[in-house]
Protein backbone atom coordinates (compact mmCIF):
# COMPACT_ATOMS: atom_id res chain seq x y z
CA UNK A 1 0.00 0.00 0.00
CA UNK A 2 1.38 3.49 -0.59
CA UNK A 3 1.12 6.20 1.55
CA UNK A 4 1.53 9.76 1.47
CA UNK A 5 3.92 11.81 2.89
CA UNK A 6 4.09 16.13 3.35
CA UNK A 7 8.10 16.34 4.19
CA UNK A 8 9.44 19.92 4.83
CA UNK A 9 12.56 20.97 3.83
CA UNK A 10 14.30 23.72 4.76
CA UNK A 11 18.30 24.83 4.48
CA UNK A 12 20.11 28.22 5.60
CA UNK A 13 23.95 27.17 5.44
CA UNK A 14 25.87 26.86 2.02
CA UNK A 15 24.11 27.24 -1.36
CA UNK A 16 20.92 26.88 0.07
CA UNK A 17 18.86 25.80 -3.01
CA UNK A 18 21.09 23.54 -4.87
CA UNK A 19 20.77 21.76 -0.76
CA UNK A 20 17.04 21.70 -1.88
CA UNK A 21 17.37 20.29 -5.35
CA UNK A 22 19.69 18.01 -3.80
CA UNK A 23 16.57 16.89 -1.41
CA UNK A 24 14.15 16.66 -4.24
CA UNK A 25 16.18 14.28 -6.41
CA UNK A 26 16.70 12.21 -3.36
CA UNK A 27 12.97 12.18 -2.50
CA UNK A 28 11.96 11.16 -5.88
CA UNK A 29 14.04 7.32 -4.98
CA UNK A 30 11.39 7.20 -2.29
CA UNK A 31 8.36 7.11 -4.33
CA UNK A 32 6.55 9.54 -6.56
CA UNK A 33 6.53 13.56 -6.07
CA UNK A 34 3.41 14.58 -6.30
CA UNK A 35 3.38 18.32 -5.67
CA UNK A 36 6.19 20.66 -4.54
CA UNK A 37 5.05 24.20 -3.24
CA UNK A 38 6.69 27.31 -3.76
CA UNK A 39 9.71 27.99 -1.76
CA UNK A 40 9.98 30.54 1.04
CA UNK A 41 12.21 32.55 2.98
CA UNK A 42 11.84 32.79 6.75
CA UNK A 43 13.82 34.56 9.73
CA UNK A 44 15.08 31.36 12.11
CA UNK A 45 13.24 30.47 14.65
CA UNK A 46 14.63 29.80 17.98
CA UNK A 47 18.48 28.93 18.44
CA UNK A 48 21.25 30.54 18.23
CA UNK A 49 21.61 33.91 15.81
CA UNK A 50 21.99 32.00 12.26
CA UNK A 51 21.02 33.59 8.97
CA UNK A 52 17.55 32.82 7.31
CA UNK A 53 15.98 29.79 5.65
CA UNK A 54 15.11 28.48 2.68
CA UNK A 55 12.00 26.54 3.36
CA UNK A 56 9.56 24.62 1.13
CA UNK A 57 6.91 21.22 1.20
CA UNK A 58 7.42 18.24 -1.18
CA UNK A 59 4.35 15.98 -0.89
CA UNK A 60 5.36 11.92 -1.89
CA UNK A 61 3.33 8.89 -2.41
CA UNK A 62 6.02 6.02 -0.85
CA UNK A 63 5.76 2.05 -0.28
CA UNK A 64 7.72 3.16 3.22
CA UNK A 65 6.45 2.87 6.54
CA UNK A 66 6.63 6.27 8.76
CA UNK A 67 9.86 4.66 10.43
CA UNK A 68 11.17 3.96 7.21
CA UNK A 69 10.76 7.32 5.71
CA UNK A 70 12.29 8.82 8.90
CA UNK A 71 15.74 7.21 8.12
CA UNK A 72 15.83 8.16 4.46
CA UNK A 73 15.32 11.36 5.26
CA UNK A 74 18.10 11.19 7.94
CA UNK A 75 20.42 9.65 5.33
CA UNK A 76 19.19 12.49 2.36
CA UNK A 77 19.97 14.88 5.75
CA UNK A 78 23.87 12.81 6.36
CA UNK A 79 24.68 13.25 2.61
CA UNK A 80 23.86 16.74 2.34
CA UNK A 81 26.54 17.31 5.13
CA UNK A 82 23.85 17.96 7.75
CA UNK A 83 25.52 17.46 11.64
CA UNK A 84 23.42 17.85 14.12
CA UNK A 85 25.77 19.85 16.82
CA UNK A 86 22.83 21.60 18.70
CA UNK A 87 18.76 21.85 19.01
CA UNK A 88 17.31 24.36 16.04
CA UNK A 89 20.86 25.45 15.32
CA UNK A 90 22.31 26.28 11.58
CA UNK A 91 22.04 23.66 8.97
CA UNK A 92 22.60 22.68 5.49
CA UNK A 93 19.35 20.61 4.63
CA UNK A 94 16.34 19.54 7.44
CA UNK A 95 13.74 17.04 6.22
CA UNK A 96 10.78 16.82 8.54
CA UNK A 97 7.75 14.61 8.01
CA UNK A 98 5.02 16.81 8.60
CA UNK A 99 2.16 14.05 8.04
CA UNK A 100 1.10 11.26 6.42
CA UNK A 101 -2.17 9.28 5.29
CA UNK A 102 -2.50 5.57 4.73
CA UNK A 103 -3.53 4.61 1.06
CA UNK A 104 -7.28 5.13 1.61
CA UNK A 105 -6.52 8.95 3.06
CA UNK A 106 -6.71 7.73 7.30
CA UNK A 107 -4.15 10.20 8.75
CA UNK A 108 -1.43 8.07 10.70
CA UNK A 109 -0.50 8.55 13.48
CA UNK A 110 2.44 7.86 15.61
CA UNK A 111 4.24 8.72 19.13
CA UNK A 112 7.82 7.46 19.57
CA UNK A 113 10.70 8.67 20.74
CA UNK A 114 12.51 9.87 17.54
CA UNK A 115 9.07 10.50 15.46
CA UNK A 116 5.92 12.12 15.74
CA UNK A 117 3.03 11.91 13.22
CA UNK A 118 1.83 14.87 12.49
CA UNK A 119 4.72 16.97 13.76
CA UNK A 120 3.60 18.18 16.69
CA UNK A 121 4.57 21.93 16.21
CA UNK A 122 4.00 22.71 12.15
CA UNK A 123 0.61 24.29 13.20
CA UNK A 124 2.12 26.38 14.88
CA UNK A 125 4.81 27.54 11.95
CA UNK A 126 3.81 29.27 9.28
CA UNK A 127 6.88 28.51 7.31
CA UNK A 128 5.41 24.94 7.20
CA UNK A 129 1.76 26.12 7.17
CA UNK A 130 1.98 27.85 4.31
CA UNK A 131 3.40 25.53 1.84
CA UNK A 132 1.52 22.76 3.25
CA UNK A 133 -1.26 24.54 2.37
CA UNK A 134 -0.53 25.56 -1.13
CA UNK A 135 0.47 21.83 -1.85
CA UNK A 136 -1.69 19.94 -0.09
CA UNK A 137 -4.88 22.41 1.80
CA UNK A 138 -6.85 19.22 3.43
CA UNK A 139 -3.37 17.90 4.95
CA UNK A 140 -4.50 16.41 8.51
CA UNK A 141 -2.33 18.06 11.43
CA UNK A 142 -2.94 18.50 14.91
CA UNK A 143 -7.27 19.30 15.55
CA UNK A 144 -7.92 20.24 12.25
CA UNK A 145 -6.18 20.69 8.29
CA UNK A 146 -3.44 23.00 6.94
CA UNK A 147 -5.62 25.08 5.40
CA UNK A 148 -7.57 26.10 8.47
CA UNK A 149 -4.84 26.47 10.60
CA UNK A 150 -3.04 28.72 8.17
CA UNK A 151 -5.36 31.82 9.08
CA UNK A 152 -4.18 31.89 12.96
CA UNK A 153 -0.28 32.16 12.02
CA UNK A 154 -0.36 34.85 9.02
CA UNK A 155 1.12 37.27 11.30
CA UNK A 156 4.32 35.66 11.32
CA UNK A 157 6.68 36.80 8.37
CA UNK A 158 7.30 34.56 5.45
CA UNK A 159 8.56 35.35 2.03
CA UNK A 160 7.03 33.80 -1.21
CA UNK A 161 10.33 33.95 -3.40
CA UNK A 162 8.64 31.78 -6.69
CA UNK A 163 7.40 28.35 -8.30
CA UNK A 164 9.73 26.10 -10.36
CA UNK A 165 12.54 26.24 -8.30
CA UNK A 166 13.53 22.42 -7.66
CA UNK A 167 15.12 21.66 -11.56
CA UNK A 168 17.54 25.01 -13.32
CA UNK A 169 15.79 25.98 -16.25
CA UNK A 170 18.26 25.86 -18.59
CA UNK A 171 16.00 25.10 -22.10
CA UNK A 172 14.26 28.59 -21.04
CA UNK A 173 17.74 30.69 -20.22
CA UNK A 174 19.21 29.30 -23.70
CA UNK A 175 15.75 30.55 -25.26
CA UNK A 176 16.19 33.99 -23.63
CA UNK A 177 19.65 34.16 -25.11
CA UNK A 178 19.18 33.63 -28.07
CA UNK A 179 16.44 35.79 -28.30
CA UNK A 180 18.36 38.70 -27.50
CA UNK A 181 21.34 37.44 -29.61
CA UNK A 182 19.03 37.47 -32.70
CA UNK A 183 17.71 40.43 -32.13
CA UNK A 184 20.90 42.07 -31.70
CA UNK A 185 21.99 40.66 -35.03
CA UNK A 186 18.21 42.07 -36.58
CA UNK A 187 19.86 45.34 -35.23
CA UNK A 188 23.38 45.58 -36.70
CA UNK A 189 21.59 44.19 -40.08
CA UNK A 190 19.35 47.66 -39.47
CA UNK A 191 22.47 49.43 -39.22
CA UNK A 192 24.34 48.30 -42.12
CA UNK A 193 21.33 48.79 -44.31
CA UNK A 194 20.18 52.36 -43.29
CA UNK A 195 23.53 54.19 -42.14
CA UNK A 196 24.29 57.33 -43.49
CA UNK A 197 27.77 57.69 -43.27
CA UNK A 198 30.06 59.90 -43.17
CA UNK A 199 28.05 62.26 -40.94
CA UNK A 200 28.47 65.35 -39.91
CA UNK A 201 30.81 65.72 -36.58
CA UNK A 202 27.91 67.86 -35.32
CA UNK A 203 25.55 65.02 -35.58
CA UNK A 204 28.27 62.50 -35.11
CA UNK A 205 29.41 64.03 -31.47
CA UNK A 206 26.27 62.94 -29.34
CA UNK A 207 26.60 59.44 -30.82
CA UNK A 208 30.14 58.97 -29.96
CA UNK A 209 29.43 59.93 -25.88
CA UNK A 210 26.64 57.76 -25.99
CA UNK A 211 28.11 55.12 -27.38
CA UNK A 212 31.19 55.60 -25.34
CA UNK A 213 28.96 56.49 -22.17
CA UNK A 214 27.50 52.78 -22.97
CA UNK A 215 30.26 51.23 -23.35
CA UNK A 216 32.16 52.71 -20.18
CA UNK A 217 29.18 51.76 -17.84
CA UNK A 218 28.87 47.97 -19.76
CA UNK A 219 32.81 47.28 -18.94
CA UNK A 220 32.50 49.06 -15.53
CA UNK A 221 29.57 46.56 -14.54
CA UNK A 222 31.82 43.46 -16.26
CA UNK A 223 34.88 44.17 -13.97
CA UNK A 224 32.20 44.59 -10.69
CA UNK A 225 31.08 41.57 -11.59
CA UNK A 226 34.27 39.72 -11.49
CA UNK A 227 34.09 36.37 -12.40
CA UNK A 228 31.21 35.17 -11.92
CA UNK A 229 29.46 36.65 -14.64
CA UNK A 230 26.97 34.63 -17.57
CA UNK A 231 24.97 35.32 -20.44
CA UNK A 232 22.47 33.33 -19.02
CA UNK A 233 19.51 34.18 -17.01
CA UNK A 234 19.31 31.39 -14.38
CA UNK A 235 21.88 31.63 -11.57
CA UNK A 236 24.80 28.63 -11.52
CA UNK A 237 25.65 27.16 -8.33
CA UNK A 238 26.79 29.17 -5.71
CA UNK A 239 25.69 32.85 -7.45
CA UNK A 240 26.33 35.34 -5.03
CA UNK A 241 24.76 38.81 -4.95
CA UNK A 242 26.99 41.65 -6.39
CA UNK A 243 25.99 45.22 -5.08
CA UNK A 244 29.33 47.38 -5.54
CA UNK A 245 29.88 49.84 -8.56
CA UNK A 246 27.25 50.64 -10.83
CA UNK A 247 24.89 47.66 -9.06
CA UNK A 248 24.26 50.45 -6.32
CA UNK A 249 22.32 52.13 -8.66
CA UNK A 250 20.90 50.07 -10.95
CA UNK A 251 20.28 45.99 -10.64
CA UNK A 252 20.92 45.41 -14.42
CA UNK A 253 23.83 48.11 -15.56
CA UNK A 254 25.46 45.79 -18.29
CA UNK A 255 21.79 45.38 -20.45
CA UNK A 256 21.51 49.40 -19.54
CA UNK A 257 25.34 49.98 -21.25
CA UNK A 258 24.43 47.82 -23.95
CA UNK A 259 21.21 49.54 -25.00
CA UNK A 260 22.86 53.13 -24.66
CA UNK A 261 25.53 52.23 -26.60
CA UNK A 262 23.54 50.76 -29.72
CA UNK A 263 21.52 53.73 -29.08
CA UNK A 264 24.39 55.99 -29.51
CA UNK A 265 25.81 54.10 -32.93
CA UNK A 266 22.67 54.88 -34.06
CA UNK A 267 22.65 58.19 -33.74
CA UNK A 268 26.26 57.95 -34.74
CA UNK A 269 24.83 56.69 -37.95
CA UNK A 270 21.84 58.92 -38.21
CA UNK A 271 19.59 55.90 -38.69
CA UNK A 272 16.23 55.97 -37.05
CA UNK A 273 15.26 52.76 -37.88
CA UNK A 274 18.32 51.52 -35.90
CA UNK A 275 17.16 53.68 -32.82
CA UNK A 276 14.01 51.86 -32.89
CA UNK A 277 15.68 48.77 -33.22
CA UNK A 278 17.73 49.44 -30.19
CA UNK A 279 14.58 50.24 -28.07
CA UNK A 280 13.11 46.97 -28.87
CA UNK A 281 16.28 45.17 -27.55
CA UNK A 282 16.08 47.30 -24.63
CA UNK A 283 12.46 45.63 -24.18
CA UNK A 284 13.68 42.85 -24.97
CA UNK A 285 16.66 42.70 -22.52
CA UNK A 286 14.05 44.61 -19.67
CA UNK A 287 11.93 41.59 -20.07
CA UNK A 288 14.82 39.13 -19.77
CA UNK A 289 15.93 40.99 -17.02
CA UNK A 290 12.53 40.54 -15.07
CA UNK A 291 12.66 36.67 -15.51
CA UNK A 292 16.76 36.40 -14.44
CA UNK A 293 14.98 38.02 -11.20
CA UNK A 294 12.51 35.44 -10.61
CA UNK A 295 15.40 33.00 -10.71
CA UNK A 296 17.75 35.59 -8.27
CA UNK A 297 15.24 35.78 -5.88
CA UNK A 298 15.21 32.29 -5.21
CA UNK A 299 18.63 31.16 -5.87
CA UNK A 300 20.88 34.09 -4.26
CA UNK A 301 20.86 35.29 -0.47
CA UNK A 302 20.25 38.81 0.11
CA UNK A 303 18.50 39.78 -3.73
CA UNK A 304 15.20 40.14 -2.60
CA UNK A 305 16.12 42.92 -0.04
CA UNK A 306 18.64 44.41 -2.42
CA UNK A 307 15.65 44.35 -5.55
CA UNK A 308 13.94 46.74 -2.72
CA UNK A 309 16.70 49.03 -2.01
CA UNK A 310 18.08 49.40 -5.57
CA UNK A 311 14.69 49.82 -7.31
CA UNK A 312 16.07 50.57 -10.84
CA UNK A 313 15.90 47.66 -12.81
CA UNK A 314 17.66 49.34 -15.92
CA UNK A 315 17.72 52.94 -15.30
CA UNK A 316 18.85 54.85 -11.49
CA UNK A 317 15.74 55.68 -9.67
CA UNK A 318 15.91 57.69 -6.10
CA UNK A 319 15.51 55.79 -2.95
CA UNK A 320 12.44 55.26 -1.25
CA UNK A 321 11.90 58.52 0.68
CA UNK A 322 9.94 55.69 3.40
CA UNK A 323 10.54 51.78 3.82
CA UNK A 324 7.91 49.81 1.14
CA UNK A 325 4.90 47.97 2.64
CA UNK A 326 6.03 44.31 2.04
CA UNK A 327 3.19 41.71 1.15
CA UNK A 328 3.73 38.86 3.08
Amino acid sequence: MTNRAAIALGSNLGDRLSHLRFAIERLRRLGTVAAVSSVYETAPVGGPEQGPYLNAVVVVDTPLSPAELLAATQAIEADAGRVRVERWGPRTLDLDIVTMVDGSGAPIAVEATDLQIPHPRAHQRRFVLEPLAEVWPDAPLVDATANRLLPAVTGQEVERLGRGWEDPRRGVAVAWLAAQFASIVAWAALVVATAQLPPPWVAALPGVVLAAGGSALAVWALAAMGGSVSPLPEPGAGTTLVDSGPYRWMRHPIYAGLVVGMLGVAVFVRSAAAAAGAGVVGVLLWLKARYEETRLRMAVPGYVEYSRRVRGRMVPLPPYSKPPTVLR
